[in-house]
């Protein structure tokens, strides 16, 4: 199933809470910024041949992508979203380091 970008909100907790009272954060999910992140990574992991999941939604550890590589089933790449560290690094790769980060660690690793 495809998912379609912005997501609509679901009633789920907020692993790190808010830091108001909407999202706007880039870890904060359904924030602008949250979802065009999640929306790239979904893109950017089916162009090079992952079948990316999301879940985790409401958990204490957050949401999160899971993706396993079809050439390779042994393959299985795993972010989490909600933690602020992993958002910031996220949003730090241009779209040809977020390409090499993902085959150099999860392809080629």
């Amino acid at each position: 199933m495809k998912t379609s970008f912005p997501r609509p909100r679901d009633n789920e907790p907020f692993a790190w809470g808010l830091s108001g009272s909407e999202p706007v954060e880039i870890w904060e999910r359904f924030s602008p910024a949250y979802e065009t992140q999640l929306e790239r990574l979904m893109i950017t992991l089916s162009e090079l041949g992952f079948t990316p999941t999301i879940g985790g939604s409401g958990s204490e550890d957050g949401e999160y992508v899971r993706a396993q590589y079809n050439d390779n089933d042994r393959i299985v790449f795993f972010h989490h979203l909600e933690d602020p560290a992993d958002a910031r690094f996220l949003s730090s790769l241009d779209e040809e380091s977020l390409r090499s980060w993902i085959v150099k660690t999860w392809i080629d690793g």
